[in-house]
């Protein structure tokens, strides 16, 4: 029976926990398949890992919201709610942040891809054509890495997000 009142009270948390160790998974796996030396090499802004660490922070900071929503007890349940839907506000403009870092990635990868790709081509010059088509890919990676960082941060984080959300407008409907 407490292990029955332990799952129900703490629901909520051990959902997060489920999503923050796929997360986890995630990030060993792209040190096991080198995509985070692919990324480092590819993106030189650096963005991309700017958006992984704001991401990781926040889902942390999630975390931590909904442990402290299932342990305060101190407080009522409408006072619960209430703060627990302030530190969500949070949250949800930094998954609009992440998007937004994305997309300044992804202008200045075409930026640097357009600036520097086509200043000194000579047309009859294979070797000139070669290291635009260099550059080229450099600045093209660094705009996708940054667009991909983005989106899929920001959607991650908006997935725990809105779960918490609806635990906590199950959790209002039922006080009402």
């Amino acid at each position: 029976m407490k292990i029955k009142q332990y799952i129900k009270k703490y629901n909520i948390l051990l959902q997060w926990w489920l999503i923050f160790s796929i997360i986890n998974l995630g990030v060993v796996g792209g040190y096991a398949t080198d995509l985070v030396m692919k990324i480092n090499d590819a993106d030189f802004t650096k963005l991309s890992f700017v958006i992984f660490v704001i991401f990781y922070i926040f889902t942390v900071k999630l975390g931590m919201n909904i442990y402290h929503f299932c342990k305060n007890k101190n407080l009522s349940t409408e006072m619960r709610i209430e703060t627990a839907y302030e530190n969500n506000e949070s949250g949800w403009f930094t998954s609009d942040i992440l998007l937004t870092i994305g997309m300044i990635g992804t202008v200045l990868g075409f930026i640097f891809m357009l600036s520097s790709s086509f200043s000194n081509i000579n047309a009859t010059n294979l070797g000139s054509i070669q290291h635009a088509l260099t550059t080229m890919s450099a600045g093209m990676s660094t705009a996708l890495f940054t667009t991909a960082a983005g989106l899929i941060c920001s959607l991650i984080l908006k997935i725990q997000l809105f779960v918490f959300d609806k635990h906590l407008e199950k959790k209002e409907k039922n006080v009402s």
